[in-house]
This record gives structure tokens, C-alpha cells and sequence, in this order.
């Protein structure tokens, strides 16, 4: 899509956020809005989308460098918000909330719907969407993040059950996420090779092409303005990391391993998507710096609005 097309798609999803935020401010939806709407998206809408894709997958040569590119670049921003912090002499709960928001973005809610939008009609974009999505915002976030953000948060008591228990309980948590079924469903149907009845196909179409009005919607719904007081260096540096940094990396590692195209791309808008709001909850409830946290993925989902055509207009430009 040319660059001067995906202006107008921008200010038509976050004109969705505006919406979002204006209903937060008169108080013209409950306080739970964002919090149910959030749970049709993850529960309703995303599965059904995730089915429909992937069961009409591509899996293009280039989706493997793709993943591995946006989990260097996550990895890499992760240590960089850390670094970051602690250059500043912050403590370590507040190094992990930047590690953390710096490193998981928001390519479920943002990301997927965003990349429909700017490549429609390419399978192979969109099947590295979801498939970048499950590893590193959902599968790394679950372990990895959840691993990290406790280890940085304060002290607490230790824990004594066993290991291999613990494992597999989080594994059983992992495989009952409707999103992760969904995953396994949609990968399954196209091994197989198996089309997904007409009957079902369009319901299931029908029900995912919400996500992107209810995802945008609820980013304005959940929006906290109020948390970006007394933050402005700090909040300067992860927005620089999770918005401009991160997909450098991605970028840079693609260009290193010769893959172009539209799932190369793919993965580079994915790595510069905002810091995913989930990742600020996991930190928040870990014992991380709550405020920080909150704030990051407010400021990261407004400057993204000026981000993300300037990462489109470089990936142009350098004919990734």
C-alpha cells in the first residue's frame, strides 16, 4: 500500500481511539467498557479471525526469518529499557516495567488488524501477523515476560513447589487460552489441508472483521492520560525503543538475511507496534513500577499514530 494511502487509514483507527477516549471522559460507557471489550476481542472476535487466516494460510520461505527477526528485536528492546532505567539509577522494579513495555507490543489488538488493513488480500502477510503474534506477544510474553517482570519486581516469599508441576500447570493455563486454541485449530486445518465449510466460514469472517473497530475503540476506552504526569524522560527513551529502535532491529536483521516482501515487512511494522497493554498489566501485577508501566503503553499507543507511516515510509524507501 503506498505510503499516502495509509494516512487516512491511520486517522480513520485512531479517529476509533478518539471515540474510545471521548466515551472515557463524559463517562457515557461504564468503567468496565474497556475491560468487557477487551474480553470479546480475546475470547469472540481474535479466535475467529485467527481460525479464518490461518486456516487459509500461506507459509511463505520467509515467515521463519520473519519470527526470528521480531524475537531479536524483542529480546534486544528488553535489555535496552532495562539499560536505560538503569543509567537513570532507577530500581529494579521500575528497569522491569521498562524492559517489559519496551519489549511486548501490541500486535494483536493493533498489530493484526493494522497489517489486514495496509497488505489486504496477502495471505502470507497476514498468516505472519497471527504467527508472530502467538510467538512473541503471546507464547514469550506468558513465559519469558511473566518470568522477568517477577524477577525485577521487589523481593517475595519464596516458592516452594515443585518445578515440573508449576511447568505444567502454566503449560495446561497456556493451551486453554481461546487464542492459542484457536492457533491450533487454524494450523491443523491447513496441514490438513482442509477448507472450512461455507457455512462456517462466513459467520467466523463476520465475527473476526470486528476486531479492528472493538480493538481501536477499546485502546481509547483504556486510555489513563493522567498516568503520563512526571514521566517525560524515561517515557521519551521506551517510547524511542519499542517505536523506532525495535523495528531497526527487526529490519536490520531481515536485510542481513535477505528476505523482502510482504511478510518481511510484516514483521518489521509488528516490531514497531506500541507496547501491548497486557505486557503493563503482567509488570503492574508482578510488583514492577505500575505507573510507569501504564504510562508507557499510553504514550507508545499515541506516538505510534507518528511512527508507524514514518517505519512504512523507511521500509519503502530501503525496498525491504
Amino acid at each position: 500500500m503506498p505510503t499516502g494511502d495509509v494516512l487516512p487509514l491511520l486517522i480513520a483507527l485512531f479517529g476509533l481511539v478518539a471515540v474510545g477516549q471521548l466515551l472515557r471522559l463524559t463517562g457515557a460507557v461504564p468503567t468496565s467498557a474497556p475491560d468487557v471489550l477487551a474480553r470479546v476481542i480475546l475470547q469472540v472476535t481474535m479466535p475467529a479471525l485467527i481460525v479464518v487466516i490461518l486456516a487459509d494460510a500461506r507459509f511463505e520461505p520467509a515467515l521463519v526469518p520473519a519470527v526470528l527477526a521480531c524475537t531479536v528485536a524483542l529480546f534486544s528492546a528488553c535489555a535496552l529499557g532495562v539499560v536505560l532505567m538503569r543509567l537513570r539509577g532507577a530500581s529494579r522494579p521500575a528497569q522491569g516495567a521498562a524492559g517489559v513495555t519496551a519489549a511486548f507490543a501490541n500486535t494483536a489488538f493493533l498489530g493484526v488488524p493494522f497489517v489486514l488493513a495496509v497488505f489486504p488480500g496477502s495471505r502470507g502477510a497476514a498468516t505472519a501477523a497471527v504467527i508472530i503474534d502467538t510467538v512473541d506477544t503471546t507464547i514469550l510474553l506468558l513465559t519469558f515476560g511473566v518470568a522477568f517482570a517477577g524477577a525485577m519486581a521487589r523481593p517475595r516469599a519464596p516458592v516452594h513447589s515443585p518445578r515440573v508441576p508449576r511447568l505444567l500447570r502454566a503449560g495446561g493455563s497456556l493451551l486453554r487460552q481461546p487464542m492459542i486454541v484457536a492457533v491450533l485449530v487454524g494450523l491443523a486445518l491447513a496441514v490438513a489441508g482442509i477448507a472450512l465449510p461455507a457455512a462456517l466460514a462466513r459467520p467466523l469472517a463476520q465475527v473476526g472483521q470486528t476486531t479492528a473497530v472493538l480493538a481501536f475503540l477499546t485502546i481509547g476506552l483504556g486510555l489513563d492520560l493522567r498516568s503520563l504526569r512526571g514521566q517525560t524522560v524515561p517515557l521519551a527513551g521506551i517510547a524511542a525503543i519499542k517505536l523506532l529502535v525495535a523495528p531497526a532491529i527487526a529490519c536490520l536483521v531481515l536485510l542481513l538475511l535477505d528476505v523482502r516482501g510482504d511478510v518481511a515487512r510484516t514483521a518489521v511494522l509488528q516490531a514497531a507496534m506500541p507496547t501491548a497493554v497486557v505486557s503493563a498489566i503482567i509488570a503492574t501485577d508482578a510488583g514492577c513500577d505500575a505507573q510507569l508501566a501504564a504510562a508507557a503503553s499510553v504514550v507508545t499507543t499515541l506516538l505510534s499514530l507518528a511512527t508507524l507511516p514514518l517505519v512504512l515510509t523507511c521500509l519503502q524507501a530501503i525496498g525491504l
